[in-house]
């Protein structure tokens, strides 16, 4: 393998969530939903409209989802279900699995909960009856385009490929505009419609899984467990989380009022949104009298590790006792981050992950940690079933370096990287594949087992 302490300059291994999130995918399996929208903050250009220059399309849905394409092979028309079923709740509908006909759905169900998996289960019998039966993906796909208004068609598109590609290729394949990922996903700051909310769905009740410090939800006084009973009117009940979602990140959206469940008593909040850019890094000190530090780092954009370090050399002075690393919802990012982050609690050059290709052809690599060691003390990492890819390698690392204690959920699992190449049927998109595995310094993968708290 080749030793290197710099990193890997190709692979973006971000979380699942992160690159469905960019990617523009609806209806993310994962239970958590993070209500930020990335816009670029001088010129307000959101996804939908990087989308749109990309010109991707029908020609690019064809390619992929005909009625030929979709009935060659068992995986083949799984992932040409799990296109429509991905995307189809935010109008309305949901594909039968009797009938293969979409279908008025009433948003009462509980189908918004229903991982990726657990949809396509009974569409195994449905193909196994395919002599008999067919579903016309051609015209159901039409058909959700024409209740799409023009300029949105591109993101719809970009959501049913991305769907398409989550099962016939793997779950953290995806295509993403060219553009899109240079100019926002990799920025530090949230874009400043960011109201500093996540949402999960727990037996068909909508709870808020974290609020972020400082936020305009953190100022209205929201808290986390809180149970959502509506907002602007809207009964949370009948709400996906996906429609949630596009309530919160309308941009001429400046003021909500929200009623939620808190021990049992309903409570009505005002939050109003005042466009504000959060960092992706956060500290504050917990406990005055112990001295007990709080980092939170959302997400391992370029630069955190810098931030980061900047936060823990102002804490010198403070002589804290220990210090919480809270990694809960993180997505991952940039590897090259994961690197360096470790380095500030172990030090430099010591064996952070490697990576191990599917290509027999190519060489692995050792990539060593970057960061100047700059704290010692106690250390304890938060982290939840939403913590993933990069942040997985970071508390993974200190566990094995009997650095830290994990406390929490264990994590998500996400255990391999990708490679952007340009897509061939379009110039201006990237396609996001998935190259091989990245494993601990033990030479353990975190893929689908995850990383196991303390």
């Amino acid at each position: 393998m080749k030793l290197r302490s710099w990193g890997i300059l190709i692979v973006t291994a971000m979380g699942f969530l992160a690159g469905m999130v960019l990617a523009g995918v609806g209806g993310a399996s994962a239970k958590t939903l993070l209500f930020w929208k990335k816009v670029d903050t001088h010129q307000q250009k959101n996804l939908e409209e990087y989308w749109s220059d990309s010109g991707v399309g029908l020609k690019e849905l064809t390619d992929l989802i005909s009625n030929s394409s979709c009935d060659s092979s068992e995986k083949y028309f799984l992932a040409c279900v799990n296109s429509l079923t991905q995307n189809t709740l935010a109008y309305g509908l949901r594909l039968s699995d009797k009938t293969g006909q979409l279908e008025l759905w009433s948003g009462r169900q509980g189908e918004d909960e229903l991982t990726e998996k657990q949809r396509l289960l009974p569409f195994l019998d449905f193909y196994n009856q395919r002599a008999t039966k067919r579903i016309n993906f051609e015209q159901h796909w039409r058909q959700l385009l024409d209740l799409e208004k023009k300029d949105k068609r591109p993101i719809l598109v970009a959501n049913a490929i991305n769907s398409f590609l989550s099962v016939y290729k793997d779950p953290h394949s995806y295509i993403m505009p060219d553009r899109y990922y240079d100019e926002v996903g990799s920025q530090l700051e949230r874009s400043n419609l960011f109201v500093g909310l996540s949402f999960e769905k727990i037996d068909q009740t909508t709870q808020i899984r974290k609020v972020f410090k400082n936020s305009d939800a953190d100022r209205a006084g929201l808290k986390e467990y809180d149970k959502l009973v509506s907002i602007n009117g809207r009964l949370a009940q009948d709400l996906t989380l996906l429609e949630l979602g596009q309530i919160l990140r309308n941009e001429n959206e400046k003021q909500f009022t929200i009623f939620v469940t808190r021990q049992n008593e309903i409570k009505k909040i005002k939050l109003e949104r005042h466009y504000q850019s959060l960092s992706h890094v956060q500290f504050e000190m917990l406990n005055e009298q112990h001295r007990i530090g709080h980092l939170v780092i959302t997400k391992f954009n370029r630069g955190v590790c810098e931030e980061t370090a900047k936060k823990l050399k102002a804490t010198a002075s403070q002589n804290i006792e220990g210090l919480i690393l809270d990694l809960r919802d993180n997505p991952g990012g940039q590897l090259d981050e994961a690197a360096c982050l470790t380095g500030l609690f172990i030090g430099m050059n010591k064996r952070t992950y490697s990576v191990e290709f599917f290509d027999p052809l190519k060489s692995g690599e050792v990539v060593l940690s970057t960061g100047s060691l700059l704290y010692t003390g106690p250390l304890v990492v938060l982290q939840n079933s939403s913590s993933a890819s990069a942040a997985e390698l970071l508390a993974g690392a200190l566990q094995i370096y009997k650095r830290a204690l994990i406390i929490g959920e264990t994590s998500f699992g996400k255990g391999t990287f990708q490679e952007s190449e340009i897509w061939s049927k379009n110039s201006k998109v990237s396609l996001f594949r998935t190259q091989g595995y990245y494993l601990l310094p033990n030479k353990t993968s975190t893929q689908l087992v995850g990383v196991k708290p303390d």
